[in-house]
């Protein structure tokens, strides 16, 4: 090894905490390599220089899997790799990092030993920090020097690991030692008293608008340096203008610079100096994203209502200002929140068809987000089995009747109430590929002649769709679906379900297996424990084979009630397992209030990936629980029967709120008419601010 020099430290702020003066006992440059040996160790220096060896390299006997790095607490003073895993596995770091009392323990073994590797019973090896395989790596390690009396001194170990060769070897590069207990060293310091030298540059950064962001630099510099950070283009060459403190900028002057709500791009780097000369910082490039306009693509029937968000990651306090197909819109009528960061369109027109982005603005800089598509179906296209559902207000409306291909275009299974869109996997087969649903050819008029279904098949991950989170926090709620089996389903065959990564499993699925029958009805509502999945629940329900059946779970606090509508007729059960029972649980429970913030899926219980066999469509979830009549109104519509007709008034605020399932709401001036139809008014809703009197009706067609 290289003669030792003794290399004089003088920082005041090494790091934004400072790093106090002291000495370094640098190795210089060492470089010896280690192969794969016969014995426990080979090669040992002496980091300290007082003649005994503080620690060794090598690998453990002949295993060139185990390479590792090993104090001599015995020593004078004793000496500990700074190691903090439960099987000692060594911390690669990085140049410039700080090792100091901050940094991770030592190892817990008397030893001191460290392996930069772990190496199973099996013969694998579980490679620690960023040491993959077959390729030269490299980093540094702390270490610690220790006496009787308490005093620790730190220092740096650099070393190369080449496992791409054999035998493998392992390379000691250099090493330092602070002479002064407890100040601590930066991994790869080596720096004499003189100009700064930067050991860590400012990084570049992507941040949310308005986000708090920090630059730093990690130097070293005798006498302490000054520090001044600058901003230009994004360009790398400036030119720069200096900074100040002040608005969003704080710490100017020091080696940490925040920006408490960034809104530009720009260039940051900081010029460091002392009396003996300058050094500038390569520039970090700050990209600043525009807020997100959310969500898009939205598909809804008109009459619904849409809702758009825009956030920005910030404390501060933005304007905002809504705008379509670049005009501002502003509250009244049917908008509100337009100067807000959520905005809301209500009683949806066709007209209302187009792209929607909103200005966020701090101080006086003005932000434009992302642009969000809204296109709104018309009212004339909808079936009389559309009309149904939507008239109780489902959280979400999955038709499934997309053309796109899946396989080739990414595509989404749109909701058409609540814009929760899905994303189909790429081996769903849907209406790209003929798969036909409930349709007047085989029984249901209700629907549109070219209703379309999705195809589910099982043991495939790439054959479901996952929805995005509904967002809901109930135990009051109901899931319809129409399904056709290709065959019985599998156990636990999933339909539509949610949950599976908080311990809160939720939805329509199949359990209880009757010989002779098939595969049995049931749903989950699990809230944790070990046993979340489909309920083994005996419904005595079942959906034959290639055949349309209509599903729905109601669920309440006390109790689910499963549905089955078919040919054969309305089949319902209910599991009261949650209400008191004298011989069971005298106390009852409940279904529990379920947040529905994970992803949801159609056609499977993702956790264990049984899925449905066969087709589903016509998907609708709702922030209640449906009665039996609502449900069998459901299917009434299905088999063409328009659902019972009626007109609600109501005073909302200053407005009166006319509420009515489908059709087309009439008014007059006189009770007797004239009647004139209402061109601004669709179901379910239209809100209008008194003026006079006026008499309202509302016109059904006949299927």
């Amino acid at each position: 090894m290289n003669k030792k020099q003794i290399i004089t430290l003088l920082s005041g702020s090494a790091m934004a905490s400072g790093v106090a003066h002291g000495a370094i006992l640098y190795s210089g440059p060492v470089n010896e390599v280690l192969p794969v040996g016969g014995v426990d160790y080979m090669g040992s220096f002496d980091m300290n220089g007082d003649g005994v060896g503080d620690f060794a390299l090598g690998f453990a006997g002949n295993n060139n899997q185990k390479p590792y790095i090993q104090g001599f607490p015995t020593g004078v003073p004793g000496s500990t790799v700074l190691v903090g895993t439960n099987q000692n596995n060594l911390p690669v770091t990085l140049f410039g990092t700080m090792i100091n009392s901050n940094y991770l323990g030592p190892t817990s073994n008397g030893s001191g030993d460290g392996w930069f590797n772990q190496e199973d019973d099996d013969g694998s090896a579980h490679y620690v920090g960023s040491w993959p395989t077959s390729q030269d790596t490299e980093g540094y390690v702390g270490m610690e020097l220790w006496d009787a009396s308490g005093n620790t001194n730190f220092g740096w170990v650099h070393v190369i690991y080449d496992s791409a060769i054999t035998p493998n070897t392992l390379t000691l590069v250099d090493y330092a030692y602070e002479t002064t207990p407890f100040l601590g060293i930066i991994a790869g310091e080596t720096n004499p008293v003189g100009c700064p030298d930067i050991y860590s540059q400012p990084q570049s950064q992507s941040v949310a608008l308005g986000a708090s962001v920090q630059f730093n630099v990690v130097m070293l510099a005798a006498p302490p340096p000054t520090y001044q950070w600058e901003v230009g283009p994004t360009n790398g060459q400036g030119p720069y203008t200096l900074l100040s403190d002040g608005g969003v900028i704080s710490g100017s002057t020091n080696a940490t610079l925040t920006i408490d709500g960034a809104t530009t791009d720009g260039d940051y780097r900081v010029l460091i100096s002392n009396s003996l000369c300058v050094a500038t910082s390569t520039p970090a490039t700050l990209v600043v994203s525009p807020p997100k306009a959310t969500p898009t693509p939205q598909v809804l029937f008109g009459g619904q209502t849409a809702y758009f968000n825009v956030n920005v990651a910030a404390s501060l306090s933005p304007t905002f200002q809504w705008q379509t197909n670049g005009v501002n819109l502003s509250d009244g009528g049917r908008i509100a929140g337009s100067k807000t960061s959520r905005l809301q369109i209500s009683n949806l027109q066709v007209t209302d068809t187009g792209t929607y982005d909103a200005v966020v603005t701090f101080g006086s800089t003005p932000v434009t987000s992302t642009l969000a598509s809204l296109t709104v179906v018309p009212i004339s296209q909808e079936t009389i089995y559309d009309a149904a559902v939507l008239a109780y207000g489902p959280v979400a409306y999955y038709r499934l009747n997309e053309t796109g291909n899946p396989a080739t275009t990414n595509l989404l299974a749109y909701d058409n109430a609540g814009a929760f869109n899905g994303v189909y996997g790429i081996d769903v087969s849907n209406a790209y590929d003929g798969v036909t649903g409930p349709d007047p050819t085989n029984g249901f008029p209700g629907f549109a002649k070219d209703n379309a279904a999705v195809l589910i098949t099982p043991n495939n991950t790439n054959a479901w769709i996952t929805l995005a989170p509904w967002n809901m926090n109930t135990n009051s709620v109901t899931f319809t679906a129409w399904v056709n089996p290709a065959a019985e389903p599998n156990p636990q065959a999933g339909v539509l379900y949610t949950g599976t990564t908080n311990d809160t499993d939720a939805g329509i699925c199949y359990y209880f297996e009757d010989t002779g029958s098939g595969m049995q009805l049931s749903y989950a509502w699990d809230e944790g424990g070990a046993n979340d999945e489909c309920e083994f629940f005996q419904s005595g329900l079942y959906s034959p084979a290639n055949e349309w059946s209509f599903l729905a779970v109601a669920v309440t606090s006390s109790n689910a009630t499963l549905y089955v509508f078919n040919a054969e007729g309305t089949n319902s059960a209910t599991d009261e397992s949650y209400l008191p029972n004298p011989d069971f649980d005298p106390n009852g429970s409940t279904n529990q209030v379920m947040p529905f913030n994970n992803p949801e899926y159609i056609g499977t219980e993702p956790s264990s990936a049984d899925s449905f066999n066969g087709a589903i469509g016509a998907v609708a979830v709702f922030n209640q629980t449906l009665t039996s009549n609502q449900l069998q109104t459901l299917y009434s519509a299905a088999l063409g029967v328009l659902p019972p007709t009626y007109l609600q008034v109501a005073l909302v605020g200053s407005n009166v709120q006319l509420t009515w399932p489908s059709g087309t709401l009439l008014q007059a001036a006189n009770v007797n008419g004239p009647w004139t139809t209402n061109t601004l008014a669709t179901s379910p809703y239209y809100t209008v601010a008194p003026a006079g009197s006026m008499f309202y009706r509302v016109k059904v067609p006949l299927p």
